[in-house]
């Protein structure tokens, strides 16, 4: 099975799409009482949101340099980027919705997060070694 770039191009769609529904989400908490209840933590609320917006920053560029450069990324560094990008943000999250989770690493919740690190490094480390790689061999 070929995984293509354009994969990052569909979850950056996603990830924006996740990030302007948070933003309503901030305006709701900010004026009602009613999505203050679902996100008693703002700055997690925001947190996440500014984190799926960089997200899909990351995911776009990558696209665009795999695309510029015509590569094509091992199917494990698209995965895992988009795995990442989407769990990662997720944490915070979970937190705007229940400030009050275990973040200790021993913890269901931190062991998630910890792993959602690690897959997201081995993404984000591999497509930055995949372009470095093209530049420096084309660079010769």
């Amino acid at each position: 099975m070929q995984v293509v770039p354009s994969v990052l191009a569909l979850v950056g769609s996603l990830c924006m799409t996740i990030a302007l529904i948070l933003a309503w989400c901030l305006v709701g908490v900010r004026t009602t009482g009613f999505m203050k209840r679902w996100f008693p933590s703002y700055q997690y609320l925001l947190k996440a949101h500014i984190d799926y917006l960089m997200m899909t920053g990351l995911l776009y560029i990558f696209f665009l340099l795999f695309t510029h450069f015509r590569l094509t990324p091992p199917p494990l560094i698209v995965v895992a980027m988009s795995v990442g990008s989407l769990v990662n943000p997720a944490a915070f999250l979970a937190l705007a919705i229940k400030p009050d989770l275990p973040q200790r690493p021993a913890s269901v919740f931190g062991a998630t997060v910890s792993c959602g690190f690690v897959v997201t490094t081995i993404g984000y480390g591999g497509a930055a070694w995949v372009v470095a790689r093209a530049v420096a061999l084309g660079a010769r």
